[in-house]
């Protein structure tokens, strides 16, 4: 049985009640949006639709986890904006800030995690239950 692993790492944890918010969610509470990145075509995960809208299952991941963040940050609404990544720049446009999220395929390479730099706000995996793989 598959198991879904899906870890909110806004900026390393929440922020307790009393902390002043940075990084990441201050951008998204100060701005009213996320920015999330995605891949063209890679089905089934991030792809285009006939309309040319951003779907698949890493997009599901990632809508349910601005879901998450707003509600940790007590607004409303949140505007989704949407920038195709590819796999060349795709961790370096989270690295960078102008990607706030991105869930997708993405090796477990320590190299090139290590550069995404704690500016990522989440990682999802699928793993099955009985795998020793950590994600």
């Amino acid at each position: 049985m598959l198991r879904l692993v899906l870890a909110l790492a806004l900026l390393g944890a929440l922020p307790a009640a009393g902390q002043e918010l940075k990084g990441t969610l201050k951008k998204i509470k100060d701005s009213g949006a996320v920015v999330i990145g995605y891949r063209e075509s890679s089905l089934p995960f991030s792809y285009l639709n006939a309309a040319g809208r951003p779907i698949g299952y890493s997009i599901d991941l990632c809508l349910e986890i601005v879901e998450e963040a707003k509600d940790t940050l007590g607004l409303d609404d949140v505007a989704v904006k949407y920038v195709p990544v590819n796999p060349d720049n795709r961790i370096g446009m989270v690295a960078s800030g102008k990607v706030d999220l991105e869930c997708g395929s993405t090796t477990s390479n320590a190299p090139i995690l290590s550069s995404a730099s704690r500016r990522t706000i989440s990682t999802a995996g699928l793993s099955r239950k009985s795998s020793t793989s950590r994600l």
